[in-house]
């Protein structure tokens, strides 16, 4: 199935590079440059959310595919790679959440915010240490609690992610201008679950390989929307991440037919 996931992966991240820009398009365009808030009607908008709307059936049409295949139930099975490329692949979003963590520690937020974003970049501080221990250790079943606890800090900070940025818009009118970004931040969540769900003996793989995709997706498309650069860097990690886990996952699928014993 490594032609699949490579050409799955692809087509999500081309997918994404136009989310991207049309994203860009929409944040130039919509707000009026007077009141600062969006105009209704912008044929642009709809794009945008129709964009968003066929990758998630796409990402969910592939998903749904995998109930044909045999899944590996194993983390070492279904989320480890063959190469030492791969293991760096996967260390790479731990370093952007540590710059993240670090960032957001000593950035300057609004004084309402102060204590979450605090709370907030300790997280990725930690998110960013279990992302490379849990990529040095995806082969080794032996050290299968300390893998369970990474993972739970990736979740751990997702969901800390999310209360800081709903905390920071809450208050906004414009509710293009933070829509994709929070469907972002929860898809990435619901990714970490399901991915979590393979270190603690529950894997489902059509739900962990729809949300590291779609929710890469989505990460790729709100990394162009305004933010400080601790949040494009948690952004961008996350995006990376969910595709690489994606890619992995489908990967290490197994045709039926290639179960079946020989003659």
């Amino acid at each position: 199935m490594q032609n699949e996931a490579y050409k799955l992966t692809g087509a999500v991240a081309v997918t994404s590079a136009l989310g991207f820009l049309l994203r860009w398009v929409q944040n130039i365009t919509i707000l009026d440059p007077e009141t600062g808030l969006a105009e209704s009607g912008r044929s642009i908008s709809f794009v945008v959310a129709a964009l968003i709307v066929l990758v998630a059936a796409a990402i969910g049409a592939a998903a749904y595919a995998v109930r044909k295949t045999k899944a590996a139930s194993e983390p070492e099975n279904a989320l480890a790679g063959k190469t030492f490329l791969y293991t760096a692949l996967c260390v790479f979003p731990g370093v952007l959440f540590l710059a993240a963590g670090a960032l957001t520690l000593v950035g300057s937020w609004p004084e309402a915010e102060i204590l979450i974003r605090r709370i907030t970049g300790v997280t990725a501080l930690a998110a960013g240490v279990g992302s490379i221990l849990l990529a040095s250790s995806l082969t080794k079943p032996e050290k299968a609690s300390a893998r369970r606890v990474c993972v739970v800090l990736l979740i751990l900070f997702a969901a800390m992610w999310l209360v800081a940025e709903y905390k920071a818009i809450s208050s906004d009118p414009v509710t293009w201008r933070f829509a994709v970004e929070i469907l972002a931040i929860c898809a990435a969540l619901l990714a970490y679950y399901y991915v979590a769900g393979y270190f603690f003996g529950e894997p489902n793989p059509p739900l962990a390989v729809f949300f590291c995709f779609f929710g890469g997706f989505l990460c790729v498309m709100s990394a162009v929307d305004e933010h400080a650069l601790a949040e494009s860097l948690c952004f961008a990690a996350a995006a990376f991440q969910l595709f690489v886990w994606g890619y992995a996952l489908v990967a290490n699928l197994r045709r039926v037919e290639e179960e079946l014993p020989k003659a």
